[in-house]
């Protein structure tokens, strides 16, 4: 049979019409396995199953994301956190989003300025946003501050020789410089001969972890004398910047650490106007703090141009945010709306043409509370103010963020005060630490709602 099996042609042999073949001897030797019906069935019905776990999978992600979308539209349209956009765009933030996320890799850092009256002051509401957005997209410090701060922030203690002035456009302790060069803040310092200014991170149990160091420092110049010079000094740090000749034009003198720190002072020699300071990280993201007590948030458009427009370049601005309205309601009536309205419209339009690339945000005012016929209750202007600004900020391609209906509308005041621990002053009009905190907490999860259908959107594509 071997004999057969190795000599026997492999084409075969004709006998008598037919072709006869022979086994080889490797078909002899080697059994061929086997494989039953059922076995390949079984395989087949393997095969389908986890065809249909796939298809399961995909059905599943498919309606999460339909769920997701549907979660986020109905956000949009109807809860009270909402922002609302110019022409229902839910695009409107995208760009922002865009450049946030790719502060890490460009190295870059986004500023997002906060401007407002006394409610924002020692870094309320600001400093909650600030930390949520660093610890989501990178970055530290606090971001903008003016040379002179009157007023004692949460963030950062500061001080300031006392042959340099402050001067401010607009509030309650305003002092005229008898110029408009007030710079991004809407207030600037001068510095005769010499002087120093000095910022320390403060311990306060509300200032944030990443607002307490920073890397990068900053100096916002104006109008100076010749050989200006500026010294930074910081734990083993020491370096000299100077502005050898006289010049009416903003420059910027800036510092980068290696290691971060939690301390500094700038000395001065000679004489200029300081705009502002900035305290960043090498990345990320900043919200700078800008309270004007006393503001109705109408003079941004009395500043000169030039020192804003090169502090916001500087800055990479991607965001603008003006919180007012409060401060007109003890005086307004309804003749008295569509004016102030103009006012606002101005100030919108104004940033829309020195610098596009940032989007608008106007916030309303919160509710606020006096007594009428001998009960505290909302003021009565206050519905018409807020409907008012909503209209005229989304027919200008500024988006509008209603912080009186997200506080509950009506008379959501006296609620703030009564609660336990208190979320309001009882002045009936600012917010304790903690109700700025909750205020801000509800700015922000809503911010996030419009970022998270943005990934999702982009995820899909």
């Amino acid at each position: 049979m071997t004999l057969l099996c190795l000599f026997f042609p492999q084409n075969g042999i004709h006998f008598f019409g037919r072709r006869l073949f022979f086994p080889s001897l490797e078909e002899v030797l080697v059994k061929e396995k086997s494989v039953s019906v059922t076995e390949k069935m079984a395989k087949l019905e393997e095969d389908l199953k986890f065809k249909q776990l796939q298809d399961s999978i995909s059905d599943a992600a498919d309606k999460a994301h339909q769920d997701s979308l549907r979660f986020y539209r109905n956000f949009f349209a109807k809860h009270p956190a909402r922002f609302y956009l110019p022409n229902n765009d839910l695009n409107f933030f995208n760009s922002l989003f865009l450049a946030m996320e790719n502060c890490e890799k460009d190295t870059s850092i986004v500023h997002i300025l906060h401007y407002g009256d006394s409610q924002i002051e020692e870094d309320r509401i600001t400093g909650y946003i600030r930390q949520k957005l660093q610890e989501q997209f990178g970055g530290i410090g606090a971001g903008l501050l003016p040379a002179v701060q009157p007023i004692p922030s949460a963030a950062v203690g500061q001080s300031a020789s006392e042959n340099i002035e402050r001067f401010i456009i607009a509030g309650m302790h305003q002092n005229s410089a008898g110029h408009n060069r007030y710079g991004i803040l809407g207030q600037m310092a001068k510095v005769t001969d010499n002087g120093n200014i000095s910022f320390s991170a403060r311990n306060y149990s509300r200032t944030f972890d990443n607002t307490k160091l920073w890397t990068n420092v900053r100096l916002f110049v104006g109008e100076n004398s010749d050989n200006f010079s500026a010294t930074l000094t910081a734990k083993n740090y020491s370096s000299t910047k100077r502005i050898e000749n006289q010049s009416n034009s903003p420059q910027i003198l800036s510092w980068q650490l290696n290691d971060s720190v939690k301390n500094c002072a700038i000395s001065f020699s000679g004489s200029a106007e300081l705009t502002a300071v900035s305290l960043d990280g090498k990345f990320g993201v900043n919200v700078d703090n800008i309270p004007l007590r006393g503001s109705s948030g109408t003079f941004f458009t009395q500043i000169d141009e030039k020192s804003v427009v090169s502090a916001l370049k500087e800055l990479n601005v991607k965001m603008i945010m003006l919180e007012f309205g409060g401060n007109m309601l003890t005086g307004l009536n309804e003749k008295g709306v569509p004016k102030y309205m103009e006012s606002l419209k101005k100030q919108i339009e104004h940033f829309q043409k020195i610098f596009p690339q940032a989007k608008i945000v106007l916030i309303g005012p919160s509710d606020m509370s006096k007594t009428v016929s001998g009960k505290l209750q909302t003021y009565p202007i206050l519905p018409s103010v807020v409907k008012a600004m909503r209209e005229m900020a989304i027919e200008n391609g500024a988006a509008f963020w209603d912080m009186y209906e997200v506080m509950g509308g009506h008379n959501s005041m006296l609620a703030w005060v009564k609660e336990r621990p208190a979320l309001a002053a009882p002045d009936y009009i600012h917010f304790t630490p903690k109700g700025a905190d909750k205020i801000a907490e509800l700015f922000y999860e809503a911010f996030n709602n419009y970022y998270e259908y943005y990934k999702l959107n982009k995820k899909s594509e």
